[in-house]
């Protein structure tokens, strides 16, 4: 059972037409796991920063970092992203990869300071407007593969969900009626029919765009002790995919059959994040900071086709080749991500460099979906699938009159409380740059690596008297992802 309900969490069934195409828990998963982010220094020491102020990168981690700002500052960041996933299933594998350009982060800090005989202890404070790219859902996924004797059919499944819920509109269960991919018999029993032994079946899938946040942040220094802030962070989102599954001659009529999702999903999410900073002296730095839940408003829109090609015709009024398409869909509703907390600490060693760590919590069962219609069922998915996790950064940087040199590393937790597939991400990460005194440039390169797994649909039918599920095998596809990104930030202080 454990095995099964944790597939269904891998990806959005392939294609369930209608409101359960995507808004599920793997939807609350995605948008809520999102990675560090910000110039090239934050990249380049492992995103941590929490502790280390005076950096722009705090906009979006703690913005009681604007509070050790001197000086304005303005940055502007580039990038290349390289993303490679290799996917084995019944010992078949096949790689796929996909590049592109970004602009990970911007930012602008109006930093003002009072002069050293002027009195107060508010000494500073810093008000910044920044962008940085919290997702980047660009990527390709192939697999190929050729199932055992045992291997469930696309047809089966098919068969499988009108058995259970019946010829509902817009469903796959219609779309395989209307291919004549599944037939009804006299006892109103639904089958797939002339199925053969074993068959080829493959998907590609391509997902496109990105989650961007924009940080509107304020900072103060009280006696250059401590840094307090706050800051509104305003979400932008969207993800599209679009997957096309294949079987060769998956019954003795049948050459092949083509099914076809699209959706594309559009929002704006809202958080307020607050944090502090305490130097109790030169060589030393804690940071703090909480981030609350971020409200999304989204917005799917989506379309499923399916095209069964026969050798020899279904029907005495049916043609060879068979297509239907669900009616276009569009649904409306909103995902409430987890609260996060991180706290850090910075260790400066002279000027000669220093040395930073965070540790970040994060509970993904506290994640929701909501909407006029009741999300019962994937919300308490939701809690039953996914765990709390702690996300550690590590990071330091060594300077050498005007040049620096950065290295970090980062393990970002497991979300699934039962998996026989770690997916746990980590980070491996370097940088350089060169400090001027209104002027400087820092490059960075981030490596990165995970586990996923992926079903294109899952056995329904389960035998009561055993608490078990037929005997009957459903593809499990594991992805090793891959990614290297490479940014660039120029930046200027005045």
């Amino acid at each position: 059972m454990k095995r099964y309900s944790f597939l269904l969490a891998c990806l959005a069934l392939l294609g369930s037409a209608g409101k359960s195409f995507a808004q599920n828990e793997v939807d609350a998963l995605r948008y809520s796991r999102t990675e560090f982010g910000g110039t090239a220094r934050t990249m380049g020491i492992g995103g941590a920063n929490v502790a280390l102020g005076g950096e722009a990168g705090n906009l979006s981690s703690n913005p009681a970092g604007l509070g050790l700002f001197r000086r304005s500052e303005i940055t502007v960041s580039a990038g290349i992203n390289f993303n490679e996933v290799t996917s084995t299933v019944y010992g078949s594998e096949a790689m796929n990869n996909r590049n592109n350009l970004n602009i990970p982060n911007l930012s602008a800090v109006f930093a003002t300071r009072k002069a050293d005989d002027e009195e107060g202890d508010w000494r500073s404070s810093s008000f910044g407007v920044g962008f940085t790219r919290l997702n980047n859902f660009n990527q390709r996924t192939f697999y190929r593969a050729t199932g055992p004797l045992e291997n469930m059919k696309f047809g089966e499944y098919a068969a499988q969900r009108a058995n259970a819920f019946g010829l509902t509109p817009n469903s796959l269960q219609e779309l395989a009626y209307e291919t004549y991919l599944i037939d009804q018999e006299d006892d109103g029993y639904y089958i797939s029919p002339n199925l053969v032994a074993t068959n080829p079946f493959e998907e590609n899938i391509q997902s496109d765009g990105a989650q961007n946040q924009w940080d509107f942040a304020y900072g103060a220094s009280f006696r250059d002790k401590l840094f307090l802030g706050a800051s509104v962070g305003l979400t932008t989102l969207r993800f599209k995919q679009t997957r096309i599954y294949r079987e060769e001659n998956p019954a003795t009529d049948i050459t092949d059959l083509t099914l076809r999702d699209e959706l594309t999903t559009e929002g704006t999410g809202l958080s307020l994040r607050v944090g502090a900073i305490y130097r109790p002296n030169d060589a030393l730095r804690l940071g703090f900071s909480v981030q609350t839940p971020t409200w999304y408003t989204l917005t799917d829109q989506f379309n499923t086709s399916l095209a069964v090609n026969f050798n020899q015709a279904p029907d005495d009024n049916a043609s060879l080749n068979q297509f239907f398409a669900a009616d276009p869909g569009e649904y409306e509703y909103n995902i409430t991500t987890p609260f996060r907390a991180t706290g850090g600490a910075a260790v400066f060693l002279g000027k000669n460099g220093f040395i930073t760590a965070d540790v970040e919590y994060v509970d993904y069962t506290s994640a929701r979906l909501d909407s006029d219609d009741s999300f019962q069922n994937e919300n308490q998915a939701i809690k039953n699938l996914y765990d709390k996790t702690l996300n550690y950064r590590l990071g330091a940087e060594a300077r050498f009159d005007v040049f620096r040199v950065r290295a970090g590393y980062a393990l970002y937790g497991d979300p699934f409380k039962n998996s026989d597939v770690n997916q746990a991400k980590t980070f491996v990460t370097g940088g350089v740059g060169i400090r001027q005194n209104n002027f400087f440039v820092d490059a960075a390169l981030v490596y990165s690596k995970y586990n996923s797994v992926y079903t294109p649909y899952v056995n329904t039918e389960f035998d009561d008297e055993n608490s078990e599920f037929y005997n009957v095998t459903t593809p499990t596809v594991v992805n090793k992802h891959k990614n290297t990104n490479f940014v660039a930030t120029v930046g200027w202080n005045f």
